[in-house]
């Protein structure tokens, strides 16, 4: 290999290096800001509220999330909960406010909340976007 075709391959290389670690830079600048929806609702249950009922609420909003369009995410493990007489959290992402605004109307959402209110003393909602 003769040295100008040696000079080429180290540049093309050379290039082909600083655009990888460059793209690698760029992808680590921050978090991202989606132009997703999040609700999050911080919870207190009311005083000799059952383990059973806990879940059943829990797992009623699963079902709901799961079959609404434009729901993307649920979370609902609490690992830190403020304030501190509050007992759980958890947050839906949705599409985007369209998607939210289907999710307040779906078929099985009223019989929830009348289920979720029933055991729920209080709660704190927020709803966030970019």
């Amino acid at each position: 290999m003769n040295g100008r075709k040696i000079l080429i391959l180290g540049t093309i290389l050379s290039i082909g290096i600083a655009v990888f670690y460059s793209a690698v830079v760029i992808g680590q600048s921050g978090p991202s800001m989606p132009g997703t929806v999040i609700h999050h609702v911080t919870l207190k249950w009311k005083e000799g509220v059952s383990e059973a009922d806990k879940q059943k609420a829990m797992e009623g909003l699963k079902e709901i999330v799961a079959t609404s369009p434009g729901a993307r995410n649920l979370w609902i493990k609490s690992v830190k909960v403020q304030p501190d007489e509050y007992h759980q959290a958890f947050v839906i992402e949705f599409e985007n406010a369209e998607a939210l605004k289907a999710y307040a109307k779906h078929p099985k959402k009223k019989a929830w909340d009348d289920f979720y209110y029933n055991i729920r003393e209080t709660s704190y909602n927020c709803v966030t976007t970019n």
